[in-house]
């Protein structure tokens, strides 16, 4: 085995929109183009030894532990390679899409993750006897990495936002990069706003028309959040989350009134092109 230093930075939002009910009835629904994916099941391909050989990476100043950390880990691009027919792939207009246990869904495009050296770890070589990870305690919960976190060895993703660093990771989905033009506003630019906002804040957490994440509820379908919480309500709970509930799991994301009026903006814009069944 040979041993690996590198930094991680490591961030996850963590998005939550529950509901405030307001009756409203529901909008007319539109037809959404489906969503195409090419799905890795990583422990699928764990129980039959196929992730690959493994390494021994050297993480310091692990920023959730905060101090060195080792672990056992498998080159994350060989997995892909080894399990997709790369001739039906068109690596440059590809995302590839981590999925985690509780449904967040971060991603970033395919080529950039095949450049980064990217590496999945499954075990924690300091996790106590009997345990893959040691425990890591957050906002007072004890939580853990497992079953896979994914970490790099490149300096570029320490400080390009554009690299993920997910644990819990479950699958890798591969789609194109034009699934979510399916979300775009074609002819709005004051939607177009809130739907670049919403690609950078909320899309890893949430999904619409059941595009996106689903650590969060999805947000069009049935029903539109704006269908069922006061518009007002809505905007200030975005910037400030925390003024709403106790120990919301949505964070603060340093976002102005007037960014969180222009997603509530795209949201309703939304509520008119829903997915129908």
């Amino acid at each position: 085995m040979k041993t690996i230093k590198i930094h991680l930075l490591f961030c996850i939002f963590i998005l939550g929109f529950n509901s405030c009910n307001q009756n409203k009835e529901p909008k007319t629904e539109t037809t959404s183009i489906s969503q195409p994916e090419m799905v890795l099941d990583l422990l699928d391909l764990q129980k039959n030894n196929k992730l690959g050989k493994d390494t021994l990476v050297t993480v310091i100043n692990d920023p959730v532990y905060h101090k060195t950390k080792k672990y056992q880990a498998v080159n994350a691009v060989n997995i892909v390679k080894n399990e997709v027919d790369l001739s039906k792939i068109d690596i440059k207009n590809t995302i590839i899409i981590f999925e985690c246990i509780d449904g967040y869904k971060p991603e970033m495009p395919l080529e950039l993750f095949w450049k980064a050296k990217p590496y999945l770890a499954f075990k924690d070589v300091d996790a106590p006897k009997g345990s893959n990870w040691e425990r890591v305690i957050k906002n007072g919960n004890e939580m853990n990495a497992d079953p896979f976190y994914l970490v790099y060895t490149s300096a570029e993703a320490l400080k390009n936002q554009e690299y993920k660093w997910p644990y819990n990771v479950v699958k890798f989905q591969l789609v194109p990069k034009n699934i979510n033009n399916a979300l775009g506003p074609k002819n709005d630019e004051m939607a177009r706003k809130g739907f670049v906002l919403y690609q950078k804040y909320c899309i890893t957490c949430h999904a619409i028309n059941g595009i996106g994440g689903e650590m969060g509820p999805e947000l069009n379908y049935p029903k539109n959040v704006t269908e069922y919480w006061k518009e007002n309500e809505l905007v200030d709970y975005i910037v400030n989350p925390a003024s709403f509930r106790h120990k919301v799991k949505m964070p603060t994301l340093g976002i102005t009134k007037q960014q969180s009026e222009e997603i509530v903006d795209y949201l309703k814009y939304m509520s008119e092109r829903k997915k129908s069944d």
